[in-house]
């Protein structure tokens, strides 16, 4: 009787140890490649996005991060992005919803000063947006307007 009792407890505890962690739906990648290091998440998305064929996609596949135009093959990038000199500084951020480009990203150089800022929505510049680029020392170089994705064809 002793057995059965010492068998039985051994295989409930078993079962309670093998218990599977919660998915919390958030998965990060990390990357390392010759000049940079990247992490990036990619938050499983609830429907496949309506693609445009103009916009540029980043996904992931193969520990590698892709872009393509027009479609992807492997997991989109969704949420915050960031690539890192190998030095440890910001190299890059931004944010991905659904594979494109959203909202502000920034550029740094490898010195740690802010190159580069713009504005994103859905996987292209904001038209009323501007593009602001630094010096080394840290003094506005530039101040351009940005273009609309979709005015670079358009007859006139």
């Amino acid at each position: 009787m002793k057995k059965i009792i010492t068998a039985l407890l051994f295989l409930i505890s078993g079962s309670v140890y093998a218990q599977k962690l919660p998915d919390y739906g958030l998965y990060k990648v990390r990357i390392i490649e010759p000049d940079k290091i990247i992490k990036a998440e990619i938050i499983p998305v609830n429907s496949a996005p309506g693609i445009k064929p103009d916009r540029v996609y980043y996904w992931y596949n193969d520990n590698s991060i892709h872009t393509s135009q027009g479609g992807y093959s492997g997991k989109l990038l969704n949420g915050l992005y960031e690539a890192y000199y190998l030095n440890h500084n910001l190299k890059e951020q931004g944010t991905f919803k659904k594979g494109l480009k959203d909202g502000v990203w920034k550029s740094w150089n490898e010195d740690g000063t802010l190159s580069q800022r713009a504005n994103w929505k859905n996987g292209a510049l904001i038209p009323e947006g501007t593009l602001s680029f630094w010096n080394k020392i840290n003094i506005l170089k530039r101040k351009a307007k940005s273009i609309p994705a979709d005015s670079t064809n358009k007859k006139h």
